[in-house]
Formats: structure tokens, sequence, C-alpha cells
């Protein structure tokens, strides 16, 4: 086709089978045709500049004048009558036009003229059928295509919701959560950068707690005033803003929380309104997630406060026996340092925090008598030691935060080799942290005076650990060990503990 005119609409007509089917009806009656499609019900001009390629007579300014206003009269007509429309141009060639429906209302044409005879009785009508049924197939299709477009965001919003609650329950780490929300914000926005800051407890200053760059490994940012820069000028006001390269919205809960700023898209593209409002929905998100993670925070602080309050009264009944002191604090300390070279995760490392603070509460039932003891124990004393520990789990089991501590409190007197108890595990059948405290146990078991014994050296606890390796304690373990006394690690917490002690 040949088009004067080429609006959304009729573009796509222009391309569609019934568009091909009213140019076959056409070809018998024309060599070459000029097609128009005129985008306004009632046009005030056309546009020549193809049809001048066609017709010689339309070349000169007087004579499209007149073809124009003879033109134009049959479209008027048509327009009138909702109907195809016959006409004679000026050269005396046969011409139609077909007006295009949508809702009842004319909203185009589309004409030819240019005619070698003229279109035989039903193809005009037949023309107008097919090119209005296309309009309605094109308009179907149009609002299928508004719908998508309108629901697309939600399902994205959605989407991004889900996301956000399986990040949430994957940790309840404040540290580990904002970088991965600061990652998902990268991702689902397809920015090159993502910053979030907190306000201080002060309310005066942003803190940056997470940045991400895809450019950039180490990528920074520094703390800001309240109202300086964009970000600070947006948690002064809470109102997000947006350019072509940045886009910060705000976290806010019943107080402003911080602010998440997304800059550079990934296509180099402009931020959209559609990305202000995915962003939006992911600050209101995250600012459930970092409120129950400051929460969860604040519980465990309270937790662990309880926690090391029982330990030092356990602590205080040792150290008015004639042994002295429990070591308890460095034993944790150990066992922690242990958890960090091995790269435990940090809930884990949670777990064996209570669990090296807690581990000897079963003392408790054990009798001084056998506690103080300078010689071998009977085999009915060692049963009643060996069972210290099953009544320490015990005394624990309500509390429910202690639930992840209680295996490793249980069995960490179970031996590498199966030799150990309660359960005479092996190997990787006792539990990761149980391993990592029978190590700590030990050290702290033996550079302690006992009443049967004299306290060893740091150099000989290692050395007799070392020996034990593979038989009493699990190999990566005790390699851990030996990496800390080689950075001078225990030594400096050795150091720590007597200090604490004077």
């Amino acid at each position: 086709m040949s088009l004067n005119g080429l609006p959304t609409m009729l573009e796509r007509l222009e391309r569609h089978p019934g568009a091909r089917r009213v140019q076959e009806l056409i070809k018998p009656s024309a060599a070459r045709p000029i097609w128009w499609t005129l985008e306004h019900p009632l046009p005030q001009r056309l546009d020549y500049h193809r049809a001048c390629r066609t017709c010689r007579f339309v070349r000169t300014p007087a004579r499209r004048r007149v073809c124009q206003r003879r033109f134009l009269k049959a479209v008027a007509r048509a327009c009138a009558a909702k109907a195809p429309e016959t006409f004679q141009c000026p050269i005396d060639r046969p011409a139609a036009v077909i007006p295009i429906l949508q809702d009842q209302q004319v909203t185009g044409h589309v004409a030819v003229c240019h005619l070698d005879q003229a279109l035989p009785g039903p193809s005009v009508p037949l023309a107008s059928v097919a090119l209005n049924t296309a309009v309605r197939e094109l308009e179907r299709e149009r609002e299928l295509t508004n719908l998508y477009e309108s629901i697309q965001p939600r399902c994205v919003a959605l989407s991004t919701i889900h996301t956000i609650h399986r990040l949430i329950s994957s940790t309840m780490n404040l540290e580990e959560l904002v970088p991965r929300l600061a990652r998902l914000c990268v991702q689902v926005v397809r920015a090159r950068r993502c910053a979030i800051w907190f306000v201080d407890d002060d309310r005066r200053r942003l803190t940056p707690a997470a940045v991400v760059d895809l450019r950039t490994r180490k990528a920074v940012e520094s703390s800001l005033r309240m109202g300086q820069g964009i970000p600070g000028r947006v948690a002064a006001t809470a109102q997000p803003y947006r350019n072509n390269q940045l886009l910060v919205v705000p976290l806010m809960d019943e107080d402003m929380l911080g602010v998440i700023a997304v800059r550079d898209k990934q296509d180099g593209q402009p931020f959209t309104a559609f990305d202000q409002e995915t962003l939006t929905t992911m600050a209101e998100q995250a600012v459930v997630a970092i409120g129950n993670a400051r929460l969860y925070a604040q519980q465990e602080k309270v937790a662990l406060g309880t926690i090391k309050s029982l330990a030092a009264i356990l602590d205080t009944m040792d150290g008015n026996t004639p042994h002295g002191r429990s070591h308890t604090r460095l034993l944790a300390d150990v066992a922690l340092a242990l958890a960090d070279a091995l790269g435990v995760k940090p809930e884990d490392r949670r777990s064996l925090q209570y669990a090296a603070l807690l581990h000897d509460a079963g003392r408790v039932a054990v009798p001084d008598e056998i506690l103080l003891k300078p010689t071998t124990l009977t085999g009915q004393e060692r049963r009643i030691v060996q069972r210290h520990h099953v009544k320490g789990v015990e005394l624990m089991r309500p509390l429910e935060i202690l639930e992840p501590a209680i295996p490793i409190i249980l069995h960490h007197h179970e031996r590498y080799d199966g030799r150990g108890y309660p359960k005479g595990l092996r190997g990787d059948d006792i539990p990761w942290g149980a391993r990592i405290m029978a190590v700590a146990n030990a050290f702290e078991a033996m550079i302690c005076d006992r009443p049967y014994r004299e306290a060893l050296s740091l150099d000989q606890a290692a050395r007799e650990i070392q020996h034990n390796a593979g038989t009493q304690f699990d190999p990566r373990v005790v390699e851990a060990f030996h990496q800390l006394v080689r950075q001078g690690r225990l030594r400096r917490l050795l150091a720590r503990d007597v200090s604490a002690a004077r």
C-alpha cells in the first residue's frame, strides 16, 4: 500500500491480513491504485506527497486543490452515513472511501483512487466488512495489550513482595539483611548501583548501611547530614525523588528509618514512574523486614544478657569452691574464635555462644565431693559426672531460644572416633557445634587448675590437642585451633581472661 499519514491503528491495519484481502478485491479494477489512510473523521487537507508519484494530475497546486475539494466532500458523505462512498475524481477515474468505525463512531478512513474501472457492486461493501473486522480485531488486541501493561506492574510488585518475604525468612540478622536488600533492589530495578542509609539514633545524620555497585567491588558512600544532598532531603521530607539517573525513596515507618537510592539503569534508559512504584513497594516491605530484624536483635540482646547473668552465677558458685573460678568466658571466646576461623554462619555462631556459656549448667546437680575429689572417681561417680550435661539440657529445654544450643551441649563430650558419650556418635554424625565445643572445652580444662593436677601451659595444651586430632577431636577443628595459636590470638584471649580475673 502507498499510505498518506500513518496513525498507530492505521499502521497496524496496513499489516493486518484484512487489508491484504481488500487489496485482492481491488486488484482487478486497478493496475496502480493510490491508497490513503486518513486519521481524522473529517480531515481538512490531504497529503499528496506519495500520490504525485502515480497521478500526474495532482502535480500542480491548482489541480491538487480541485482534487482535494472533491475528495473531502466524498469523505464527509461517508462520515455522515457511516458507510462506504464511491465517487469520480477530477480526471473521471473511479474512487472509494471506506470509514473506519470504532464503537459505532467514525475514527478515520481508508480510501482508494486512480482506479482503471468502477469497482464491482459487492467489492466495496466486502472491503468495508474486511477492514472494519480487522479494526475490531486490532482493537481487542490493543485492549489486551493495555490490560497486560496495567497488570504487569502489579505482577512485578507482587513478585517483589514475595521475594522480600523469602528474604525476610532467610535471615533475621540485620547485617546480612541490608546488603541482600540492596542486591535485590539492583536486580529488580535493573540499576547499576544501590545504597541504603539509616537515620542514626540522634536523628541528625544518615549512615550508610549497604552499598552495591555492579561496576566495582569496593563501593562506599559517605555519612550525610539530614537534608544534605538528595538522599538527605528525601529523609528530611519523606518525599521520593526521581530524575533520569537517580531514584531515591524513603524507608518510612512511624518514624523515618532511612532511604534507598538506586542510580544508573543498566540499559542506559531513564528511571520511570513504574521504577519508582516498584522501588516504593520494595521500601515498604523492607521497612517490615528491618523492623523485624531490629526487634529480633533486641530480643537476642536481652536473651544473651540473661544467659550471661546465669553463667556468671554459675561461675560465682565455682569461685567459692577450693578449685577456684570457672573460665566460662574464655571457653566461649575460644569457641567463637574457632567458629570464625571455620566460617560458621552467624545463626550457628550464636547457638554456639549460648552453648559455651551454659555448657556446664548441669554441674549444679553434681555434689561438691565429686567435683572436688582429688583422687580417681569410682564408676558410680563417673556416671554421675557424665550425666551432668543431660541435667543441664533438662534445665534449659523450656527456653525456646536455647533450643538450637541443646545438641551442642548434649554432645560436646562425644569423641571423633566414636568412643565418647552420651550416644557414642562419631565423625560427622556429631553436631558441628559440638565438635568445636569439644576442642574449646578441652583447652579450657587443660589450662585451668584442677583438684587432681596443675594447669598446663598454652603450648603444652596445644600439643595435647594436636596429639588427639582424629581420635578425640575433629582434625579440621584442630587445624583451626592451631591457626589461632600461630596468629597469637589464643594468647591474647588468655591474657584478657587473666586481666578480667584481677
